[in-house]
């Protein structure tokens, strides 16, 4: 019986190879007469888990569109009954779809009423699936090249670190090593109180290490403004090299640099996506892989013990994407202008604080 199951195996996985090839043939076949390569396609998969949605994949979040748009029209048939009022998830879906259709032009394109039903299907199936390695792709990219240099960093630091990071190790970081673990700690809990270090090491119920606080690498002369969270932003969207600008300067805002730097770094992450301003879910997602970084967490998983990587992007997002006031409001708009002089320099304060022209004197002239 094992004897022929054996050859069985064999024809299956044979098979399989075969309809994986003749599925990539068709596929390229078909970008062809559409005049888009798979390989863009991909390459613009490269800003969905930056810009767009951590984890969720692409096609849920079409589905989450298609859902909310089939509710709308028996809404309108049947004004009368009852409002089903959507999920926290189902909400977190559609505000990520709506990034989605803002950062891939291909998915906007598609999502439109199609004259060919059958194709357009075709279209979306196909895209999605090469956007999404794109995207996850871009993931993993990230977080091999902050694991590196986060350990450079802490290894450069004076003093330096006893024991030095392991530049491809993780098991030396997170409350294995002193300067992870405070930077790991939450705000809510007090690291140089030894009975609290204490506490978080024997897992104590109170003292857990949640994604429901804001942690300590957050934070520096007020929250989301840590010195590691501005330097790896800069190293996955700007380059490596202005992290280290970083170090050097300290933490004050950039002021105008020399044609030479520009030309230089003219194919920053940020410029190929086309992001002038910095985004609220390009800091969700620099923080949350900042986070796994730090930890011992050997791969990218969601749940790492009781921290929740996902819950911690989202909880960032919604801070940012719904403030509670409009005082709030306010705070973070200035946040905002403080971190995009940070990334992008004073200079090009056009992009992310344009000026009210229609009240200024030229404006103001005309209308009298």
């Amino acid at each position: 019986m094992s004897s022929s199951s054996a050859p069985d195996t064999q024809v299956v996985v044979s098979l399989k190879q075969l309809v994986s090839v003749l599925e990539r043939e068709n596929a390229q076949l078909h970008c062809k007469v559409f005049k888009q390569p798979l390989q863009s396609l991909t390459r613009e998969g490269r800003g969905v888990r930056r810009l767009v949605t951590l984890v969720e994949p692409i096609a849920n979040l079409i589905a989450e569109y298609d859902h909310c748009q089939i509710q709308s029209v028996e809404q309108q048939v049947s004004p009368n009954s009852a409002v089903i009022l959507p999920t926290t998830e189902q909400q977190h879906m559609y505000r990520a779809y709506e990034k989605l259709i803002q950062w891939c032009p291909s998915i906007h394109r598609l999502v439109g009423p199609a004259t060919e039903a059958d194709t357009a299907s075709f279209d979306i199936t196909l895209t999605c699936k090469e956007l999404q390695k794109g995207a996850d792709g871009a993931r993993g990219d990230d977080a091999a090249t902050l694991k590196t240099a986060v350990a450079q960093w802490f290894n450069e630091s004076r003093p330096p670190p006893d024991p030095p990071f392991i530049l491809r190790d993780k098991g030396g970081r997170g409350f294995n090593h002193e300067i992870t673990r405070r930077l790991l700690c939450p705000v809510d809990y007090n690291w140089d109180d030894m009975d609290v270090r204490a506490a978080v090491k024997e897992y104590h119920p109170d003292f857990r290490i949640t994604a429901h606080s804001w942690l300590s690498f957050l934070y520096a002369d007020g929250l989301f403004k840590g010195k590691y969270l501005i330097m790896a932003f800069q190293c996955l969207f700007t380059s490596p090299s202005s992290a280290q600008n970083e170090i050097k300067s300290g933490n004050t805002a950039r002021t105008s640099q020399s044609s030479r730097t520009t030309r230089r770094t003219h194919n920053h992450v940020a410029r190929l996506l086309k992001m002038n301003t910095v985004q609220p879910r390009a800091i969700a997602y620099v923080a949350t892989q900042l986070r796994f970084v730090l930890s011992s967490c050997t791969s990218w998983t969601v749940m790492d013990e009781d921290f929740n990587h996902e819950e911690f992007y989202h909880n960032i997002v919604d801070y940012f994407e719904l403030p509670s006031s409009p005082r709030k409001a306010v705070e973070l708009n200035e946040l905002f202008l403080w971190w995009n002089q940070k990334i992008f320099g004073c200079q090009n304060a056009a992009h992310y604080r344009p000026q009210p022209v229609e009240s200024l004197s030229v404006s103001l002239s005309r209308r009298a």
